[in-house]
């Protein structure tokens, strides 16, 4: 068996955008009349390969197939013969997992590039339609929910069809300049400054995977910290703004949190977690870069910050904020480590408990033990390590 047609991949294009295009250079009705002669043709040559590859386009790239991933490959390297182009070339075009993560944000990876899985769209794909007069395929950007705006065109992606208000998604749809309803789709109105100024730097980081995967962090971390939907027509506008004003602008919401906890203080400072002043503050900074290697733009804003805030509030008879209670989890954030290396620091009693577990109990993770203070005075007495890489300030067992 042989396409008759060989359909050649763009390099920017999406495994379901090529797949289509390959049914369609072929002369089948749609997908999945394509998919059901794979199906049989597949169990045929590898029986193992019996319903790795689905017959609904939404579902064919390579993150989605979960424990069939390894067989979802095997299916696409097939179906590459078949088009007479290297399997190189397909898995290229598929979103794979990945086990580096943006905090606890599971990421995938396309060609090295890494985003927070989240980041993805689930339903309805935005177009731009003066791309597609020009290049029939779906670029992956399209893909991405802080792509609002075509960089090349100046105008925002077409989202909803004008006839039926639905979602534009080419996946349902077995078109790219059609909705699913039959209509066709229509040019959007002209993008605005914020989401332009995102689209491009999206779309001019692409070959520069650090930076495109530092943008997507910030991006994770934003949504989180102002609780605000990607999807959120303000979103662009919001972020570019924050960040215009970084990092002075976090700092002053930090210290309204931190004069409003004085206010509403309950028990002294050195009995009350970090946690609950600043809330998950050290957890989420963790989602503004993939990986947990060194520090992000966002850990550096809070040591900044926290480093001042304990200078503000040396140590004195009456607890204050500089005493506040971390758990180990917290005090590896701010140094930069592992919580092994922050319980070898207790080990070692670099790091004193304020309140040393009981007998015959050890020390969780999650329990509020160690003074802000020393850990922001631990982490000054140490030189910052090279970039992405965790900091270590005692040898391993």
């Amino acid at each position: 068996m042989q396409f008759l047609s060989q359909t050649t991949p763009y390099s920017d294009e999406t495994i379901e955008s090529y797949l289509l295009r390959l049914s369609q250079d072929n002369g089948y009705f749609g997908f999945a009349d394509m998919a059901d002669i794979l199906w049989d043709w597949l169990v045929t040559q590898d029986y193992e390969l019996e319903g790795a590859f689905p017959n609904e386009l939404q579902s064919v790239d390579v993150y989605k197939a979960s424990q069939s991933s390894n067989f979802r490959v095997r299916a696409l390297r097939l179906v590459a013969q078949l088009a007479g182009v290297e399997a190189s070339e397909l898995l290229n075009l598929c979103w794979l997992r990945s086990n580096t993560q943006f905090g606890a944000i599971t990421a995938v990876s396309r060609g090295g590039l890494l985003v927070p899985r989240q980041l993805l769209r689930k339903s309805g794909i935005p177009v731009c339609t003066e791309c597609l007069k020009q290049d029939a395929h779906i670029p992956y950007l399209w893909h991405l929910k802080a792509y609002k705006a075509c960089h090349k065109h100046n105008q925002l992606l077409t989202r909803i069809c004008g006839q039926c208000n639905a979602e534009i998604d080419y996946r349902a749809s077995e078109a790219f300049l059609e909705c699913e309803c039959g209509a066709v789709i229509k040019p959007a109105a002209k993008a605005n400054q914020a989401d332009l100024k995102l689209a491009n730097a999206l779309a001019t980081n692409v070959l520069a995977s650090s930076a495109v995967a530092k943008l997507v962090g910030l991006l994770a971390w934003f949504s989180q910290w102002q609780s605000i939907s990607y999807d959120d027509g303000e979103f662009s506008e919001l972020f570019v703004r924050y960040f215009s004003n970084w990092p002075s602008g976090f700092e002053s919401e930090l210290n309204k949190t931190a004069e409003l906890a004085k206010v509403k203080q309950l028990r002294p400072f050195n009995h009350t977690p970090f946690n609950d002043v600043f809330g998950s503050l050290l957890k989420d900074s963790k989602l503004a870069c993939a990986g947990s290697q060194g520090y992000n733009t966002v850990q550096l804003a809070i040591i900044a910050f926290l480093t001042k805030l304990v200078a503000q509030n040396p140590k004195k008879k009456h607890p204050n904020l500089g005493d506040l209670l971390l758990s180990m989890l917290d005090a590896a954030v701010i140094l930069g480590t592992s919580t092994e290396q922050v319980f070898r620091l207790y080990e070692e009693s670099f790091l004193a408990a304020a309140q040393p577990p009981k007998k015959n109990t050890f020390l969780k993770p999650s329990d509020n033990v160690f003074y802000l203070r020393q850990v922001i005075e631990l982490q000054q007495s140490f030189a910052l390590n090279m970039p992405n890489n965790q900091q270590q300030f005692v040898p391993p067992w």
